[in-house]
C-alpha cells in the first residue's frame, strides 16, 4: 500500500467535516439557538476535541485498518467488537447518499424541477433523486482506484473547500455586516442555554465535525504517523470552527434589517447572496456547491470501504468481503456499499431527514475512544506512544461524558432508533454465529444496551416535564461515568487482551508489505 504524506491524512480528515454541513447547519443552528449558535459551535469543537484527543493516543500506540470501531474486539469481545463495527459501517454509509442529496437540493436553487418543497422540508423529485443516483455512482467508480490517486483529488478539492467559504464569509461580513442589521436579526431573540445545547446535534452541528475519525481510520497509511495522527485530529477541528463560526455570522450581521422573516428555503447561503445581487459570488458557489459536498462523498466512500472490509476481516475471513482489486482497494465493498447506500437514497430524500440520526450514530461508534484509552493506559503503558496524553483518566472520562452529550442531545426520537438498532444488531450476531449460546451474547452486551436505554429515559421523562434542565443533562453526566466504569470492568482477560494486539501488529505489518 502506498504511504500517504501527513498533508494528505490532514486534507483527508479535513475534507471529511467541510462538506454539505457548512451549506446547511450555520443557518438551521442559527434558526435553533439564535445567536447563541456562536456558543453552540464552540461547545461542539471542544466536545469534539476531547473525544478526537482519545482516539490520537489509542491510534498512535496501535494503528488499525477501518479504524475506531475494531478497537472494542480486542479489548472486550468479538460480540461488541461486531456490535461497533456495524454501527460504524451503518453511520459511513449514509454520507454518501446524504451529500449527494445536498448537492441536488442546493442546485435545486437553479433547477427547481430537482426539489419538491412544503411549509417544513425539501424533498427530492424523481428528478433529483436520479441526479443524486448519477453522483453516488460516478464516486463509487472513482474510489475503484488506487487510495493515492484518491487522496491526491481529495487534497486539491479541499483546499478549495476551506478557503471559499471563508473567504465569502469576510467578503461579505466586510462589505455587508452590520450592527443595525445584527441587532434587527436578534433582537427578538431569547439566547436560552437548552436550545443552545440542542443545536449541537439537531441543527448538524456535531455532523459538521464528525469528519475528524477519517485521519484515524488511514493513519497506518502515513508515512510519519507520530506527526499525521494528532494533526489529523486537531487541525481540521480548529480550521472547521473558524469557518462555521464566521458562516453562522452572516445570517445575524448581513441580513438586512429592511427584510422582514428571511427564509432561506432551499439554498441558504444562496438566499442570503439573492439579497445582494451577487451574480460573481453566485457561479463561484455554484461550483462550490458541487465540490464540497462531493469532496466529503469522495472521501466517505474510500473510507466506507475499508470499514465494510473491517467485517470480512473479522468474521467473514473467506468472503469477497476481503478480496482487492488490483490497485489494492476493497471493490467489492465499495460497491456492496453504493446500492446499499441506494436504499437511504430512496428511503429518505431529504437532508434533514437523515442528518440528526447520523449524528448521533456516529457519536455512538466513538464511545471505544475513551474505553480503549483507559484500559490500554492501565494494562499496556509499556507499549510504545507517539501520541501520549497527560491525564489520560480525566481525558477519558470527559471523552466519554462528551459523546454521550451529543448523543442524548439528538433527541427522544433518536435515541428510541438507536436502542432498536442496537438490540437488532445484538441479536443479529446471536442469530448468525451464536445461536446456542444466547446468554453469552446478553452478558458481552448488555451495559451497552442498557447504557442506551438509560439516555433514551432520560429524554423521555425530560420532555414529560418530570425531570427539567439543566438537570437532565447532569443526570447523562452520572449515567455516563457509571458505564465507563462498567464498560473498563467488562474487558477482556489481559492475556486475550495481549493476543488480540499481537494480531493487529501482524496485520498492520502484512500491510506495510503489500
Amino acid at each position: 500500500m502506498k504511504k500517504l504524506s501527513t498533508m494528505a491524512v490532514v486534507f483527508i480528515s479535513t475534507g471529511g467535516m467541510i462538506g454539505s454541513g457548512w451549506l446547511f447547519s450555520p443557518y438551521y443552528g442559527f434558526q435553533t439557538a439564535g445567536q447563541g449558535v456562536i456558543i453552540s459551535w464552540f461547545i461542539t469543537a471542544l466536545l469534539t476535541l476531547l473525544v478526537a484527543l482519545c482516539f490520537a493516543e489509542v491510534a498512535s500506540m496501535l494503528p488499525i485498518v477501518s479504524g475506531a470501531m475494531r478497537f472494542l474486539r480486542i479489548t472486550h469481545s468479538r460480540t461488541l467488537g461486531f456490535l461497533f463495527v456495524a454501527l460504524g459501517w451503518i453511520s459511513y454509509l449514509v454520507y454518501l447518499p446524504l451529500e449527494a442529496q445536498s448537492v441536488v437540493q442546493y442546485l435545486g436553487f437553479w433547477f427547481p424541477n430537482l426539489v419538491v418543497t412544503d411549509s417544513t422540508s425539501v424533498y427530492l423529485s424523481y428528478y433529483g433523486v436520479f441526479v443524486a443516483f448519477i453522483i453516488m455512482l460516478s464516486l463509487t467508480y472513482l474510489n475503484t482506484y488506487q487510495l493515492k490517486n484518491v487522496a491526491k483529488i481529495n487534497s486539491i478539492v479541499s483546499i478549495w473547500k476551506i478557503f471559499l467559504p471563508i473567504a465569502i464569509a469576510v467578503g461579505m461580513l466586510a462589505f455587508y455586516g452590520s450592527f443595525k442589521n445584527y441587532h434587527a436579526n436578534t433582537v427578538h431573540i431569547s439566547v436560552n442555554f437548552e436550545h443552545i445545547l440542542l443545536a449541537v446535534t439537531g441543527s448538524g452541528l456535531a455532523f459538521a465535525f464528525s469528519g475528524f475519525q477519517n485521519g484515524l481510520i488511514v493513519a497506518n497509511s502515513a508515512k510519519n504517523p507520530r506527526l499525521a495522527i494528532p494533526l489529523s485530529l486537531i487541525a481540521p477541528v480548529v480550521v472547521s470552527l473558524t469557518m462555521y463560526i464566521s458562516l453562522s455570522l452572516l445570517f445575524m450581521f448581513c441580513v438586512p434589517e429592511s427584510v422582514n422573516g428571511f427564509n432561506a428555503g432551499v439554498a441558504p447561503l444562496l438566499g442570503l447572496l439573492s439579497l445582494f445581487s451577487l451574480h460573481i459570488i453566485y457561479m463561484i458557489l455554484f461550483i462550490d456547491v458541487i465540490v464540497a459536498p462531493l469532496g466529503t462523498g469522495n472521501v466517505y466512500t474510500a473510507v466506507t470501504g475499508r470499514v465494510l472490509q473491517a467485517f470480512g476481516l473479522e468474521f467473514f475471513k473467506k468472503s469477497v468481503l476481503t478480496r482487492l482489486n488490483k490497485n489494492h482497494v476493497p471493490i467489492y465493498c465499495i460497491w456492496i456499499n453504493f446500492f446499499v447506500g441506494l436504499v437511504f437514497l430512496f428511503q429518505f430524500p431529504t437532508w434533514t431527514a437523515l442528518v440528526n440520526f447520523l449524528s448521533s450514530l456516529v457519536l455512538f461508534s466513538c464511545l471505544s475512544g475513551p474505553v480503549v484509552l483507559i484500559i490500554f493506559r492501565d494494562k499496556f503503558s509499556h507499549i510504545e506512544r507517539k501520541f501520549k496524553l497527560p491525564y489520560y483518566q480525566l481525558f477519558g472520562y470527559l471523552g466519554f461524558i462528551s459523546c454521550s452529550y451529543f448523543i442524548y442531545w439528538s433527541g427522544t426520537f433518536n435515541l428510541l432508533c438507536l436502542v432498536i438498532l442496537v438490540a437488532l444488531i445484538c441479536l443479529l450476531y446471536w442469530f448468525i454465529f451464536m445461536r446456542q449460546y444466547f446468554a453469552s451474547v446478553f452478558k458481552q452486551t448488555w451495559f451497552v444496551c442498557a447504557y442506551i436505554i438509560s439516555l433514551w429515559a432520560i429524554s423521555y421523562i425530560h420532555e414529560l416535564d418530570l425531570v427539567n434542565f439543566p438537570y437532565d443533562n447532569l443526570l447523562v453526566a452520572i449515567v455516563s461515568i457509571i458505564f465507563l466504569k462498567i464498560f473498563i470492568i467488562s474487558q477482556a482477560a489481559t492475556k486475550d487482551i495481549e493476543e488480540n494486539i499481537k494480531d493487529v501488529m501482524s496485520e498492520v505489518e502484512n500491510l506495510k508489505s503489500i
